[in-house]
């Protein structure tokens, strides 16, 4: 009797293991196919096209620059391309340490890196009538610049009395000539630098101002950053006419802030 129930007892727990074996491996199965169900319903997730990493990563630069800026940017980007930049003037927009546009271009590109190039062509003290016979004014058409942002030679003008018809003529002309080697060019006009209490050379200012509107043609305005022309403040920034070191920071400060 005794051998029988420990015979009945092996089998009972061989019966149980068995059966524990095939149960535990049914739930597997049942658990793998819950699983692969749950990852058919799920919504596969589309890696990010490079046009839309490239815009995310841009979307924030130059959105305080002229309409169409920023997208010509970011379609220079996705193309792989450098946004080219040449900016115009007379000794006050140089390459020379110290002025503003040597200031402006070391930010940009400490900020952009190779995806922007500027390069500067400055007239020097010539005046509007002289310069158009300059091989750097030949250079500067041939360039196809994206930005040609142009700084006219008002002051240079204003000491040789040149009058502000042909100052706009001339600069009308090289528009022209610009436009006509690269359509696609945006350019963009600015001022000089603001003078203490300066009578005619701020109607020229005015002058040139309405221009860049009937022209349609994006006028940045730095004057607004400096202290009121008519200030005494105005001359910690000026020195014999011209900028001197927290005038060109000054000027320099307000472009970058447009262009970041």
């Amino acid at each position: 009797m005794k051998r029988f129930l420990t015979v009945f007892i092996i089998l009972i727990c061989l019966l149980s293991v068995i059966g524990g074996h095939f149960y535990y491996n049914y739930k597997l199965e049942k658990t793998a196919h819950a699983a692969k169900l749950m990852m058919k319903k799920e919504p596969e997730v589309q890696p990010e096209t490079k046009s839309a990493t490239i815009q995310r990563q841009t979307s924030d630069h130059f959105t305080n620059a002229p309409k169409g800026i920023a997208e010509l940017y970011q379609k220079k980007i996705a193309a792989g391309e450098t946004l080219t930049i040449s900016l115009v003037g007379s000794d006050l927009t140089s390459s020379k340490p110290g002025t503003w546009a040597k200031l402006f271009t070391d930010k940009m590109i400490a900020s952009y890196g190779k995806d922007i190039t500027i390069s500067t062509t400055s007239f020097g003290e010539q005046t509007s009538l002289q310069f158009p016979k300059e091989q750097s004014y030949k250079d500067l058409i041939k360039k196809k610049s994206d930005i040609v942002l142009i700084e006219p030679v008002l002051l240079n003008d204003n000491n040789k009395v040149i009058p502000m018809k042909d100052t706009l003529y001339v600069l009308d002309q090289m528009i022209t000539d610009i436009k006509n080697t690269n359509p696609d060019t945006t350019i963009m006009l600015q001022p000089p630098n603001p003078i203490f209490q300066p009578h005619v050379y701020a109607d020229q200012v005015s002058d040139l101002k309405a221009f860049a509107a009937k022209n349609e043609i994006p006028y940045l305005d730095h004057w607004e950053a400096w202290p009121n022309v008519n200030s005494e403040d105005i001359k910690q920034y000026i020195t014999k006419l011209k900028p001197n070191e927290k005038g060109n920071k000054r000027w320099a400060d307000f472009m970058f802030n447009l262009f970041q």
